[in-house]
C-alpha cells in the first residue's frame, strides 16, 4: 500500500532549539508553530504592524518566583 501526502504551500522558515540544540521539524511543523506565534503576537496591542522575524527564548528558572501576572517586568 502507499501513502500519499498532501501538498500544501510553505510560507515561513521555522527553527526550534532547545538546550542549544537544533530539533528537526517537518514542513508541517515550522508552519503550524509559525502560524501559531503570528496568531498569538498579532492579538498584541503595541504591535504596529505583522511581524515577519518572531525569536522567543524560554528559560527554565531554578526556583519559581511569585509575581504578579498584571504587570511587566
Amino acid at each position: 500500500m502507499t501513502t500519499t501526502h498532501r501538498a500544501f504551500k510553505k510560507n515561513f522558515e521555522t527553527e526550534m532549539r532547545v538546550n542549544n540544540r537544533k530539533l528537526p521539524l517537518n514542513h508541517f511543523m515550522q508552519e503550524t508553530l509559525a502560524n501559531m506565534m503570528i496568531g498569538i503576537t498579532k492579538t498584541l496591542k503595541e504591535l504596529k504592524e505583522p511581524p515577519t522575524n518572531i525569536e522567543i527564548r524560554i528559560k527554565k528558572l531554578a526556583k519559581p518566583v511569585n509575581v504578579d501576572a498584571h504587570t511587566y517586568p
